[in-house]
């Protein structure tokens, strides 16, 4: 594993995102398999290279073979997405640290995908101290919504890596764990 290198996202990466991402959609994935978790939007090479230019895309990349991926985002612009529209709309509503989010210089983590032949190997821990790095000077806390449906995303992050839930919200029928970590 040490041969693991994280860097931002460069055009040519793009379609290793998209098939990464496509190939861990609920749709695709069986009931055993969803339980290892998936992601629930899809994105273009345009869509990507939209947030990496606006925050960034970093990458995991063994031997020129994608391990995973996570996207970065500001809070203004305010990604098009509804289920981030819904999350910011909670955040005066929600506390950490004895302060309202809109308090803190706040960027969106997610979606987060780690390749199943890599899972377990500690390349989500990698991107998560390349996103802390990658953010640390003009940010102070980084937000994200998990999917009620998606109990082993929400294990992963809070228990595996120490990220705070907060209190949840709602979109449509739905409802979404607001997780937060200091950076």
């Amino acid at each position: 594993m040490s041969s693991i290198i994280v860097r931002q996202a460069e055009p040519k990466d793009y379609p290793a995102i998209i098939e990464l991402q496509n190939a861990n959609t609920p749709d695709q994935l069986t009931e055993e398999e969803k339980k290892q978790g998936f992601v629930v939007s899809s994105m273009t090479e345009e869509t990507l290279d939209g947030i990496n230019k606006n925050l960034g895309v970093l990458v995991a990349v063994e031997d020129d073979q994608l391990a995973g991926f996570v996207c970065l985002a500001t809070t203004n612009p305010l990604p098009e997405h509804p289920v981030v529209k819904a999350m910011y709309e909670s955040f005066p509503h929600q506390i950490f640290n004895d302060k309202k989010l809109t308090d803190y210089r706040v960027f969106i983590y997610g979606p987060v995908l780690i390749n199943s032949n890599w899972r377990g190997k500690g390349i989500l821990k990698k991107l998560f101290a390349a996103v802390k790095d990658f953010t640390k000077n003009d940010y102070n806390l980084g937000t994200a919504f998990i999917n009620d449906k998606n109990p082993h995303s929400l294990a992963v992050h809070v228990d595996g890596l120490g990220m705070t839930a907060l209190k949840p919200f709602n979109y449509k029928e739905e409802t979404f764990q607001l997780v937060v970590f200091s950076v």
